[in-house]
């Protein structure tokens, strides 16, 4: 793995430069489809029609971020063959052979193997420990112990968003975007935070409240990564459970208690603060194939 290459150090002669060139042609070619190494893998995130939900575009904003320049994405569900790369959400069932993952998730609505289509991937990270588990026992795969969900990272990547100091909202309510049907819009409630609008609004809403209740995932891992405390909220049985232990096993909460109204949430508080390596997280991303993207040393110490 490398950070960023020099061509100036090899071009003595035409010749170097010509072996350098072809040097990056090999490295970046999988299965016969070559890459544009310029331009890095094509990121798949999970979208539907023309509604966005903002946790699963985050991947977009937060991959961007990181390279320091706009990425290619799969307007569509893909279906063409070669390498893509898979990071937030749960999304590992739209992976095919020999994908990049970092820190996608498996979706407990897609429990069996032979819903799957690959048997192999490229595995930087996963976002809980029952992902790892499956990736092993369903396919052998070994996937590293580094686990959290890049949403972690937003804080230090996005110094701009800042936690409001005198927090307008005493609470907002963040459902999960099969749950928006729970809280229809014509209500004007206006604690309720729509996951299907613009994604920095709904972000700046949450950093404007001082408890966050949601069983939007990213709607909780966003309000932790602040420090804002927070509460799972579980009103219907629409997102099996398994992505949410999966994040809380991951950042060391085994015993997280969920909230079944948002008076029980209210009345409960938040869940314990996360434990992850933001560090070994940050690092795991697949920046070889992003080659002119800067590594940064962020203090993940500090809650931004």
């Amino acid at each position: 793995m490398f950070t960023k290459l020099h061509p100036q150090n090899l071009m003595k002669n035409k010749v170097s430069y010509i072996l350098f060139q072809i040097g990056l042609m090999l490295i970046f070619s999988s299965s016969g489809n070559s890459i544009e190494y310029n331009k890095g893998l094509k990121l798949y995130y999970w979208h539907e029609n023309k509604e966005i939900n903002f946790g699963d575009f985050l991947s977009v904003k937060i991959v961007e971020r990181i390279v320091g320049r706009p990425i290619q994405t799969y307007e569509t569900k893909p279906v063409v063959v070669g390498k893509k790369f898979l990071a937030l959400g749960s999304i590992l069932y739209f992976a095919r052979e020999g994908d990049v993952v970092w820190s996608s998730g498996i979706n407990g609505k897609r429990p069996y193997k032979h819903e799957y289509q690959f048997t192999y991937l490229d595995v930087r990270s996963v976002r809980g420990p029952l992902t790892r588990a499956f990736l092993k026992e369903k396919f052998n795969i070994d996937a590293p112990e580094i686990y959290g969900d890049p949403a972690l990272l937003f804080p230090y990547l996005f110094p701009e968003f800042k936690k409001s100091e005198n927090p307008s909202n005493n609470y907002i309510v963040v459902p999960n975007y099969n749950d928006e049907k729970f809280f229809p819009r014509s209500n004007k409630d206006p604690h309720i935070v729509y996951p299907t609008d613009p994604w920095d609004e709904v972000i700046k809403k949450i950093l404007d409240s001082q408890f966050v209740i949601a069983s939007s995932l990213h709607g909780i891992i966003i309000a932790e990564a602040y420090g804002i405390p927070a509460r799972l909220l579980r009103i219907s049985e629409n997102e099996p459970l398994f992505k949410y232990q999966d994040y809380y096993f991951g950042t060391n909460r085994p015993n997280f208690s969920v909230a079944y109204s948002i008076q029980e949430a209210l009345m409960m508080g938040g869940e314990i603060p996360f434990e992850c390596d933001l560090k070994k997280l940050y690092e795991a991303f697949p920046f070889e194939y992003w080659p002119d993207a800067v590594i940064k040393t962020y203090d993940f110490s500090n809650i931004q």
